[in-house]
């Protein structure tokens, strides 16, 4: 990483000599015109009810007159050439025209008033509308002339900035904009169309991966040596410039492992290659929980399967799910299908000419630059089917290290080791413009530190409404069910649900829509309409019901606890008795703990215990089985625990 640094300083300082004296330039007016940020375009959406400001740049003392609804406002420029004008706050609608003019004119068509969601996160915040659950047919059926949106094109600096690339731009909604666009922010958009048929605008300004700590600003770290000593470091440093150069090394690093593998040299992939003395393994695994001593390189993995004449009368379709990082199958010794993305899961046809009666084998290359490593996905995506029959392909594999010594990877470059790195460049430009409040996915990058995240969640919260100068709502999606976590999920959870000790947090749990073997749930409707519920209550209609079951009292009783709460609740579990309750007992937890709703309102959680206090937790695993109690706007309870006195 060092190395990277000292090699960029000097096109650093280059770079940052020619902005200082483009600017010094601006300032004397010698290319002076009057400018916006990018956020202020056509199709803009303003936040209706509050002050609508408008600032920008121009020659020193320049005078700057806006139009706006007929409303008209006159400012001078200030020295340094900045400039704001305030319109009165304004009741939703559209399309207006918008003129700022001085020594130039600028006119901004089709914009709207109406209410303003910033959405941000990490990757299942920015998965796009064409990757989520029938997303081909959602983009095709994504034209609303209301719904406003403002990609946030990915960078990263080391000190706060207000620069934006021109390419950001809003956009009205229509297939063409939608497809790469977030669908949780899209689906939110939609639901609140609906309800309250107000122009929506989308600000979306997430990064795949990224931690917490990179959307929170430096004073954060103030009492965190080892930040602070890497936020000095990066101060001076271009980072957009830093991962470019990751990512060349990235690409050679691909390639260096490619010559080095030996399975490419020998031919591994070959029918007539004998693969007994292969060791074995359990897939689909990721490398971690996997026997190999080491996830980066290449790993080559071999089965054979048998046909029957009837199999292999037609096509035969391979799926593996998710592979880490790129794949090359083969079947039979012919290559069938290779993709080179993590996030694509691979299913492919196996035409009828390559099967055989009798044994058939399949051979995947797995080569993984930096991931995970491995099939990341579960067994219900690991299967072979052929004209008569589905089969699952679970089990055991024989396996052989292609690139048993070699060279460590490059160090990677990303925002999630960034501090504030994306907070100076995708969140810190934003404070000026107005909102109506944020909507957040993130953690899968933090889940391993849950103590630490219960703390700077609440932090972020109150720094963003802080630099906003409002108190914003402020609503979260809380992580869904994942299998083979370690437990690190509910605990995870937990620490995310310590935010809702913060005035105008909601939360919306998604224990029962997530996929328990990708990080990345195809279910995104479902998110975005709980998230568009949660916000009609919180934000815009407090009097109904828009958020999960909480219990607003718990009452031991002899032999049992009941928890009350504060809506109507369902049990739609496969038995009568509610599936997921555990009672801390001889030391550990028993999961066969009988509970019952005794009334709309009520569950009691029966016991046989006479010591207290005892623990009880509800859906306290990374996937539970069973997600049975929900409200009447079938949204989940929540999991929870809680210690129960006599």
């Amino acid at each position: 990483m060092l190395f990277l640094f000292l090699r960029i300083m000097n096109n650093t300082f280059k770079t940052r000599y020619f902005k200082l004296l483009f600017f010094t330039l601006t300032s004397l007016g010698l290319c002076a015109q009057i400018s916006l940020p990018p956020f202020f375009s056509d199709h803009m959406v303003l936040q209706q009810q509050q002050e609508i400001l408008l600032f920008g740049k121009a020659a020193p003392s320049e005078q700057v007159v806006g139009s706006f609804k007929g409303e008209v406002r006159k400012t001078s420029a200030k020295p340094d050439g900045s400039w704001q004008i305030v319109f009165s706050p304004s009741k939703p609608g559209g399309p207006h025209q918008l003129i700022i003019s001085g020594k130039n004119t600028i006119k901004f068509n089709n914009v709207f008033v109406g209410e303003v969601w910033f959405c941000s996160g990490q990757s299942n915040m920015g998965w796009p509308l064409y990757k989520s659950e029938n997303g081909i047919r959602e983009v095709e059926q994504s034209l609303h002339d209301k719904i406003k949106l403002f990609n946030v094109r990915r960078s990263m600096s080391g000190i706060p900035t207000k620069d934006l690339d021109t390419i950001n731009k809003w956009t009205s909604c229509n297939p063409k904009t939608t497809k790469n666009f977030s669908a949780v922010a899209y689906y939110f958009a939609r639901e609140l169309y609906k309800r309250y048929q107000v122009p929506i605008g989308l600000i979306h300004s997430s990064w795949g991966g990224s931690s917490i700590e990179a959307w929170m600003s430096a004073g954060a770290f103030k009492n965190d040596k080892s930040k602070e000593q890497l936020l000095k470091k990066i101060k001076s440093t271009d980072l957009n410039q830093l991962e470019q150069a990751y990512k060349v090394d990235e690409k050679k690093y691909k390639i260096y492992l490619d010559k080095v593998d030996m399975g490419l040299k020998l031919n591994w992939q070959s029918i007539q290659q004998d693969s007994s003395s292969w060791k074995k393994m359990q897939l689909p695994n990721v490398w971690r929980r996997s026997p190999l001593k080491q996830r980066v390189g290449v790993v080559w993995v071999s089965k054979s399967i048998n046909l029957s004449a009837q199999d292999i009368a037609g096509d035969l379709e391979l799926s593996f799910g998710l592979i880490d990082n790129e794949d090359i199958t083969y079947f039979n010794g012919t290559q069938v299908g290779s993709i080179k993305k993590n996030n694509v899961s691979r299913n492919y046809i196996v035409p009828k000419e390559l099967l055989k009666h009798g044994e058939n084998i399949i051979t995947v290359r797995v080569k993984n630059p930096l991931d995970i490593g491995g099939f990341r996905s579960g067994e219900n995506s690991f299967y072979f089917r052929t004209i008569l029959k589905k089969v699952s392909l679970a089990g055991t594999w024989r396996y052989k290290v292609g690139t048993p010594k070699i060279k460590d990877p490059p160090p990677r470059v990303h925002p999630k080791y960034l501090p504030s790195s994306l907070y100076n460049a995708m969140l810190y430009p934003f404070f000026d413009y107005s909102i109506r409040g944020v909507i957040w996915y993130q953690g899968e990058s933090n889940v391993s530190r849950a103590n630490e995240y219960g703390k700077l969640f609440p932090m972020m919260i109150k720094d963003w409404r802080d630099k906003w100068k409002n108190n914003i709502p402020f609503l979260f999606v809380q992580l869904p069910n994942r299998a083979n976590m370690g437990i690190k999920q509910p605990n995870f959870r937990e620490a995310q649900a310590q935010a809702l000790n913060l005035d105008f947090v909601g939360m919306i749990p998604t224990i029962d829509i997530g996929d328990n073997y990708d990080v990345h749930p195809a279910n995104k409707h479902d998110v975005g309409y709980r998230l568009a519920v949660a916000a009609d209550h919180l934000v815009y209609n407090p009097s109904i019901i828009g958020h999960y079951p909480k219990i607003i009292e718990t009452v031991s009783m002899p032999k049992s606890v009941l928890f009350s709460f504060d809506q109507s609740i369902v049990n739609k579990g496969k038995s009568e008795t509610v599936e997921g309750f555990e009672i801390f007992k001889n030391g550990v937890f028993d999961s066969s703990a009988n509970a019952v709703i005794v009334d709309e309102k009520t569950i009691a959680v029966l016991h046989s215990s006479d010591d207290y206090p005892i623990e009880i937790r509800y859906l306290w695993k990374d996937a539970p089985s069973e997600v049975s109690i929900y409200n009447e706007l079938e949204i989940p309870l929540p999991p929870f625990r809680k210690t129960i006195g006599n």
